[in-house]
């Protein structure tokens, strides 16, 4: 068995027949616990809650090292290339795990997107924009929240929630004068009421 040749890139090995040992630290590496099953979430998302599940997408990709998937840092390499392979299976391990995390409804009419990047814009295009009618049941649901029979800690966590929902969905264009920051003191300020 010939020696393995060390590539210029610390993080593979060329193999004779140009095949390649992807190491650990590299984003297509994949784990002996990575599996076409894995759930990165917890809760799988039904059309409601986009902020906070994109979000536990996000943290948990990132864990993964898999964020260059989603966010087409890491592209498709050439079929004549060593890393086509491994670039293939790791696209499909993080199609996977996002379709594990979706309601029934929304993964058929995903099913067959082909890149995890794809697939990623596709949930963010449909879900992922500012929606008015969106931000009024969260601004009714804020205003019409009681402690009820709930403890201090379960009536805050449920506030917090919805605040940071609607923060999700207020997207504030960047600027260099400083309103950007004046408007989000107002919204901090509203909380207060």
């Amino acid at each position: 068995m010939a020696p393995l040749e060390t590539s210029s890139d610390t993080s593979t090995s060329t193999l004779p027949n140009n095949l390649v040992t992807v190491e650990p630290s590299n984003p297509l590496y994949l784990y002996p616990t990575d599996n076409s099953g894995t759930i990165i979430v917890a809760d799988r998302f039904n059309g409601m809650g986009y902020g906070s599940w994109r979000r536990g997408m996000l943290i948990g990709l990132s864990c993964k090292n898999k964020l260059g998937i989603i966010n087409g840092t890491i592209s498709k390499s050439n079929v004549t290339s060593p890393f086509y392979e491994p670039w293939c299976r790791c696209n499909d391990m993080v199609i996977a795990s996002i379709l594990n995390s979706l309601e029934t409804e929304i993964r058929e009419s995903v099913m067959y997107t082909e890149s995890a990047t794809k697939l990623w814009k596709d949930i963010e295009k449909r879900y992922g924009q500012p929606n008015g009618s969106k931000m009024y049941q969260i601004c009714k649901a804020l205003s019409s929240i009681s402690q009820g029979a709930s403890n201090i800690a379960s009536y805050f966590f449920r506030i917090k929630k919805l605040w940071d929902e609607l923060a999700y969905s207020i997207t504030y264009p960047d600027c260099v004068c400083g309103c950007k920051e004046a408007f989000q003191k107002l919204e901090e300020d509203q909380k207060l009421h």
